[in-house]
């Protein structure tokens, strides 16, 4: 197949230049797409997981829009990029996690001081969907500190949710990288990480295989990237990221497009 490549970074375009058919040195955004889509003989389809972030925002608009997508379904992805639909999944399927609520847009100190003690208190972690790099991504340590960051993230993210989870202490983050087909995984590495979980993962470093990682631990890994893969129907790249502490093991978020990290 001829493949065309979209492309906004000049760093990636001086390495990758040779990587496709051709490549369109522009900003990956739904009306570059759109045009490019619209043209004469026209294409298959657009691959969005190999582009990290941006194209997986365009791919509920591209969908909608009738844009054939290439592999993981634009719902699917808007399931796993949406914190509070990705909570709710996990909540579904029995899968630990933090404890997590939704933020509701005007919610006063009071609603907000009770929020975060049903969560077990500071601190906590305002996390809002769709951004780029953990942009807007803050532990708060107290209320006045929540109430900044909370409007900052609905600021960045104003058409989707943000979550607030209890931000986990003295716990190791690790991260599986997997393709699937269908949502059968067919390909998988985990990694950990470094530091103690709370550096982003753009930051942190990691090593691979793990080290410090019981098997009963990558087990769970394994068992929770499988459930997830199939309840997603995932087909192409993902990555898992998760907290492990002793045997326990809970998801912190999926990413349905090609890890930076591996």
């Amino acid at each position: 197949y001829e493949t065309v490549m979209v492309n906004c970074n000049p760093e990636t375009v001086s390495t990758d230049y040779d990587q496709c058919d051709r490549l369109i040195f522009d900003e990956v955004s739904l009306e570059v797409v759109l045009d490019l889509w619209e043209r004469p003989p026209g294409f298959l389809g657009v691959l969005g997981a190999m582009g990290g972030q941006t194209p997986n925002r365009l791919a509920v608009p591209l969908a909608e829009a009738g844009v054939r997508l290439l592999g993981t379904a634009a719902a699917a992805i808007d399931r796993a990029e949406d914190r509070a639909q990705f909570s709710a999944l996990c909540d579904a399927l029995a899968i630990d996690q933090p404890r997590w609520t939704e933020a509701v847009a005007g919610s006063g100190p009071g609603a907000l001081e009770a929020a975060v003690a049903a969560l077990g208190g500071f601190p906590v972690l305002v996390r809002p969907s769709y951004v780029l790099s953990g942009a807007a991504m803050r532990v708060a340590s107290c209320a006045p500190e929540l109430q900044r960051i909370l409007a900052r993230a609905a600021r960045l993210s104003p058409a989707h949710p943000v979550v607030i989870s209890k931000f986990e202490r003295h716990a190791r983050e690790l991260e599986l990288d997997g393709v699937a087909a269908q949502g059968e995984i067919i390909l998988w590495a985990i990694s950990e990480h470094v530091e103690d979980a709370g550096v982003h993962s753009g930051d942190a470093t990691l090593v691979l295989p793990p080290l410090g990682i019981a098997p009963a631990t990558l087990q769970a890994v394994r068992r929770i990237a499988a459930q997830l893969a199939r309840a997603l129907e995932v087909s192409g790249p993902f990555n898992l990221q998760l907290l492990a502490r002793g045997e326990e093991v809970k998801v912190i978020e999926c990413n349905l497009r090609a890890s930076r990290s591996l």
